[in-house]
This record gives structure tokens, C-alpha cells and sequence, in this order.
């Protein structure tokens, strides 16, 4: 197989999340013990830091490792999903895995793959870890698929977990209260180790901290001993200055918004916290690289008209979008809108301006929301809305109509913005 035809088995022969929804995952960690115990446990070779939580969970692994850019070591990240390249979720020191590596990781072990019939998450798990494995890293940013106890990830022994937040997502798989969606996302903690918490949150926090007591783990909220001032702020970057010991750091966050903001804090805490597990004294500078990217948050895409996407996809990400749009003097924001079937989308939309002029549409992919049911929730919140079959159709209808100050905005779904990045 060449290397197209290596990501066709990987999309096409294995249960994939993306098309399949909950029926491609693999409850348990039977298959990821198995893939890994075939390669000599490859996650064994590398120190680690794992990270998940209902929203934030990417944009806080990338940040995280480009800051430990700073600290000379090589690092590795595992995120997904990705946007528009396979390679996005597997990357050491910024760059993307190498296409042959991919080919020869699939051709090398096709056999034993097609025995076990893992899903496309659990291969995609092994292939990161065994590469990073090759590739020496010193420390590996790994984030959560989904949930945590039950991920494929949760086989790493990291010295580090953090969870950012708990909300609402994956009801049908993790539990319907945020304290049965909190109680499986403790389960990445492990023994004798370091736990994060990102967000304060009084009603499910309890769960972190009983589960850190059971397992002889320190339990440190992101938000201590530290400080995050605003000096400026427009639709492309924030300036901020950083806090932290009596020692202030300049720092710009190429991401403006208050949610990248609140995740900065478990960014810079773990940060900070590494400099003195690796025993570095001072640092005089941070420098945010850019090194290792995130696509589909807060994208400025054009800049004449102004597009921006995000892949907000939950009641408490769109919140916080719609938030940050109100934060600039928009005259009219036209917002495309579509994403997968599981959502929530009455909740979703019961909450979104009725200002704005709606353009719902589907993302290319088996598991997209109904259109005319989407259209029909819409209505009913007597939301300003239209169809559109693609992204393509949506944004050209609204390229006609924008004028001076205006947005369009493309949310719902990571899905729908590869499908508008590969137009």
C-alpha cells in the first residue's frame, strides 16, 4: 500500500467515530493492552502529560507543548480529531509524522491489525506512541479522545493528568450528570501522581479530589498562585502578562478569546510546575511558538469579508463563542451552522442570538444532523434561517450578502470546517 491507500484502510476498514458515532468505540482498554503489548509497550519510553475535559482539551495540549519548547527538550503531541490531514494528530516538536512512517506502520503490521480489528482511534494511539518512541521524544503531550476512564490513551503512565473542565458532551457514552461525565473523566488520575484541575467547579470537583485521595495524588487547581492580566486584546491576539512567583512574563496568545484565556491557566501552571520538576532555576523568557497548530479555533480564515471558524460543538462552547462575537462591534453576523446528529441542538439553539441570520448546512460525513431537522429546530426558536446543501454553497450565499463590519462565522462542527478547507 502506498500512503493514500494506507489512510483509506485506516478511514474505510477500521470502526471510525467519525462516520459511526458511538458504535465504533471499543469499551475497555482490552484491544490498546493488546496492540501495545505487540510493540514492547512502546508508551513505556517516554515521560508523559495527559490531558482531557469536556472543552479545551486540544488548544491546552498544543499551548502546553509549545511551551515546553522553552525547556529544550523534545516533545511529542497526540490530539485529534484532526481538520484536514491525518498527520495533524501525531507531531514531535511541530512537525507532522512522516508519511512513510504512516505506510510502513500500516504495511508492517496489516495482518496482525486485521486479527484484532481494532477501531481507527485505537491504531491511531499505538502509530503516535510508537513514533514517538522512534523519534526519542523526552515528553509527550497526550490528549483524551473521549471521556478518559475507557479511552485508549489511558494506558500511559503519566507523571502529569489534568482535566480542564466537565460540561455537557457525549451524554449517551459518559453519563447524563456532570457528576457520572466527572467521575470518568477522573479516571485518568493515577497513583502518586500530579492532578490539574483547570476550571473551579464546586459541584463535581469533589470527585477529583476524592479520587486524588485515593490514589496518593496532589490535587492543584490551574487558578492558584498565579495571575493572567490583559494588557490588549483585538480579533487576532491577546497581550497578556503572566504572574507567577513574582516573576511577570510577556506573553501573546494567538487566540484571543476568553476561553483560550481560562485554559492559558492550566497551560502556564503545568508549565511552570516542569520547570521545577526538571529542575530549571530561572527562565528569563517565554516564547509562545507556534510550532505545534491547532485548526478550527478561532481560524481567521479572510480577512475581506471576515471569516472565522470554530469548531464549537456543545451548549457551553457556543456560549462561549457567541460571547466572544458580542465582544467586538460586528454590524451583522452571519453564522454558518451544522455538526453531527448526537448534539443537543435544542438546547443549542435556544440559546443563540436571534440578531444573527442562521445558515445551517451539513458536514460530508455519515453521523451529520438532518438538515431539514436542524432547519425545523431552528424555526422553532424563531431563529432568522436558511439551508444550504455544503459549506461551500452557505459561504458563497454569504459572501453576497455581507457588507462592511460583518461576520461570518462557521461553527458546529470540526467536520464542517475541513469540509470548507477543502474547497
Amino acid at each position: 500500500m502506498n500512503y493514500n491507500e494506507a489512510l483509506e484502510f485506516l478511514f474505510k476498514n477500521l470502526p471510525n467515530y467519525q462516520n459511526l458515532g458511538n458504535s465504533a468505540i471499543r469499551p475497555g482498554l482490552h484491544n490498546i493492552k493488546l496492540l501495545c503489548e505487540k510493540f514492547d509497550n512502546p508508551q513505556k519510553n517516554f515521560k508523559s502529560i495527559h490531558i482531557g475535559g469536556t472543552n479545551g482539551k486540544g488548544t491546552t495540549s498544543a499551548t502546553i507543548a509549545n511551551l515546553c519548547l522553552n525547556l529544550n527538550l523534545k516533545i511529542g503531541l497526540f490530539s485529534s480529531p484532526h481538520v484536514f490531514d491525518f498527520r495533524e494528530r501525531i507531531q514531535v516538536d511541530g512537525k507532522k509524522i512522516k508519511k512513510k512512517f504512516v505506510k510502513k506502520f500500516i504495511n508492517s503490521n496489516f495482518n496482525f491489525f486485521d486479527k484484532i480489528k481494532p477501531s481507527f482511534f485505537e491504531i491511531s494511539t499505538l502509530m503516535a506512541f510508537e513514533y514517538f518512541k522512534v523519534k526519542r521524544v523526552d515528553l509527550a503531550i497526550i490528549e483524551v479522545g473521549l471521556g478518559g476512564r475507557f479511552d485508549s490513551t489511558n494506558i500511559i503512565s503519566p507523571f502529569i493528568s489534568l482535566v480542564t473542565n466537565v460540561g455537557y458532551d457525549h451524554q449517551n457514552v459518559l453519563g447524563n450528570t456532570l457528576q457520572e461525565i466527572a467521575n470518568e473523566k477522573a479516571g485518568i488520575i493515577k497513583e502518586k501522581t500530579v492532578f490539574f484541575k483547570g476550571e473551579v467547579q464546586n459541584d463535581v470537583d469533589n470527585i477529583f479530589k476524592n479520587e486524588c485521595i485515593k490514589k496518593n495524588t496532589k490535587f492543584i487547581y490551574s487558578t492558584d498562585e498565579i495571575n493572567i492580566e490583559t494588557i490588549s486584546k483585538s480579533i487576532k491576539n491577546r497581550k497578556i502578562d503572566v504572574t507567577y512567583n513574582k516573576n511577570i512574563f510577556n506573553i501573546t496568545l494567538s487566540n484571543p478569546t476568553e476561553y483560550f484565556l481560562k485554559n492559558s491557566y492550566s497551560s502556564f501552571k503545568i508549565f511552570f510546575y516542569l520547570l521545577k520538576y526538571f529542575k530549571i532555576k530561572r527562565i528569563k523568557k517565554i516564547k509562545l511558538k507556534k510550532r505545534f497548530k491547532v485548526f478550527g479555533r478561532w481560524n481567521i480564515i479572510s480577512k475581506k469579508p471576515i471569516i472565522i471558524a470554530d469548531g464549537c460543538h456543545n451548549y457551553d462552547a457556543f456560549n462561549s463563542i457567541i460571547n466572544e462575537i458580542e465582544s467586538y462591534e460586528f454590524k451583522n453576523v452571519y453564522f454558518v451552522i451544522g455538526g453531527v446528529k448526537e448534539k443537543d441542538w435544542k438546547k443549542i439553539s435556544s440559546s443563540l442570538p436571534k440578531k444573527y441570520f442562521y445558515v445551517v448546512t451539513k458536514p460530508n460525513i455519515e453521523r451529520s444532523k438532518d438538515l431539514n431537522e436542524l432547519y425545523d429546530i431552528f424555526k422553532m426558536n424563531n431563529l432568522n434561517v436558511r439551508i444550504k446543501k455544503n459549506i461551500n454553497e452557505s459561504i458563497n450565499y454569504c459572501k453576497r450578502k455581507v457588507k462592511s463590519n460583518d461576520l461570518i462565522f462557521i461553527g458546529g462542527s470540526l467536520f464542517l470546517i475541513s469540509d470548507f478547507n477543502e474547497k
